[in-house]
């Protein structure tokens, strides 16, 4: 039965344990992220309304900038578990902060924005410091293997974040009050747990991996290594412009999305959180069974070449089908969308980023995985703002402002599917760039007895 397991997996005899581990410490991470943004957005919404996303997102994806340049400071010359474990630490001192404000009663448009705000930094900078670790542990074959698999992890807390968050919502508690307290609460103690989760895995297992040696940069300095990658090596320039094109549509997706929810809803904060949670409950069961049966199969025979034109594809088709049903095609689109970019376009790419070297895979990293999702989410929603303003205004009805948004989106989308084509011609040739040579090394697993 467990050869069985292992050969379905692809797994090892001794890679399990560790490979547990790390899906276990990934899915605490997003728990606490599902449970935090399903409360978050729920109070939003409800207390201010969905456009108001419109500023919100900008100045979370402007503070992720600044948080991914300070990250990015560190990243390459701090030892990862330490990295690691004081992010936890921060997070958790952070949602105490948060409840804090909650039990003094302060206002709703200062307790919700923050909360939505700080889940948006741990989903940018947490996901980089774990991979940045997996990259450390796992060699290039042994990554587009194992990755996989170890997203998993991610949707696992997704499943059980999205499903408590309805549970409370729905048996629990009484009021709004209580579930936002009781949330806050589990979220910081959950990541003071994955702090000793983090030990208990690696005091006895230290990961040795080559750090940057120069000395301490700026800000500015740190982009420019990344930048410098990112210009210079064809695979990653096309591969950025599939990210900002894709993060285009991706923010437009979310938020019509989140429109379609408030229309049902209603705005009642404990209703929106019970439809957003079963429906996202319902979203990380599908990822979960993709990731599980299919997707680590797919992604050892695919050649990343030709893996990174399948987000676009899925998210033309959700787009179109969107402005052919705007409500139903719209839940259902960002459903399809999500899925193609959780469960294949992120392991895929990072697989990718294992071929950087180690002293500079965490600068590049952050440029693709932060700074290109975060501009395209500030200047997505500029764009959807002057798209809007004509309804706002009274001057154009509301469903044709939500086809010409979808429109937008569906262009961007377009342009992300030729940078995605052209990748397969440029691949070889990237990984000859002098930028990407370092000294081969063999997987840190070798030798290691679990």
């Amino acid at each position: 039965m467990l050869k069985r397991l292992e050969q379905g997996l692809k797994l090892r005899p001794n890679e399990w344990r560790l490979v547990l581990t790390l899906m276990g410490l990934l899915a605490l991470n997003t728990l606490v992220l599902e449970l935090a943004d399903v409360v978050a957005m729920a109070g939003f919404i409800s207390s201010l309304g969905t456009e108001q996303l419109l500023w919100l997102w900008p100045v979370g994806m402007l503070l992720t900038i600044v948080a991914a340049g300070s990250y990015a400071l560190i990243v390459d010359r701090t030892e990862r578990i330490k990295l690691i474990q004081r992010l936890l630490a921060g997070f958790g001192a952070c949602y105490l902060a948060i409840l804090g404000l909650f039990w003094f009663k302060a206002p709703a448009w200062l307790i919700y924005p923050a909360l939505s705000i700080l889940n948006e930094q741990q989903y940018a900078i947490f996901p980089l410091a774990f991979w940045a670790l997996a990259n450390d542990i796992y060699a290039t074959s042994e990554a587009k293997r194992l990755f996989p698999l170890l997203g998993a992890g991610a949707t696992i807390g997704s499943l059980l974040g999205n499903g408590l968050a309805a549970l409370i919502a729905t048996w629990l508690v009484g009021s709004d009050q209580q579930n936002t307290s009781l949330v806050l609460g589990l979220c910081a103690v959950l990541c003071f747990l994955g702090i000793g989760q983090v030990w208990l895995m690696f005091h006895k297992h230290p990961v040795r991996a080559r750090q940057s040696k120069t000395e301490r940069e700026s800000i500015r300095e740190t982009f420019k290594v990344g930048a410098d990658v990112i210009r210079h090596v064809p695979l990653f320039s096309l591969l950025a412009l599939v990210l900002f094109t894709t993060g285009l549509a991706l923010t437009v997706v979310e938020f019509h999305f989140l429109r379609s929810i408030d229309q049902i809803a209603a705005a009642d904060p404990l209703r929106f959180q019970q439809v957003y949670g079963f429906y996202k409950l319902a979203f990380v069961v599908t990822l979960l069974a993709f990731q599980w049966l299919l997707a680590g199969r797919l992604l050892s025979k695919t050649s990343p070449k030709q893996g990174f034109i399948a987000l676009p594809i899925v998210l033309l088709l959700c787009i179109l089908g969107a402005l052919v049903q705007p409500l139903i095609g719209g839940l259902i689109g960002r459903f399809g969308a999500r899925l193609a970019q959780s469960g294949w376009d992120e392991p895929l790419r990072k697989s990718v980023q294992s071929i950087v070297p180690d002293e500079r895979r965490g600068r590049v990293s952050v440029f693709l995985d932060s700074y290109c999702y975060s501009f395209a989410t500030i200047v997505g929603c500029g764009v959807i703002s002057v798209l809007l303003l004509p309804s706002w205004l009274g001057e154009l009805a509301a469903s044709v402002s939500t086809l010409i948004y979808l429109g937008f989106a569906a262009v961007a989308t377009a342009v992300g599917l030729w940078a995605a084509w052209r990748i397969r011609h440029v691949y070889d040739k990237s990984l000859l760039n002098w930028r990407l040579s370092r000294s081969r090394r063999r997987s840190v697993l070798d030798g290691i007895e679990f």
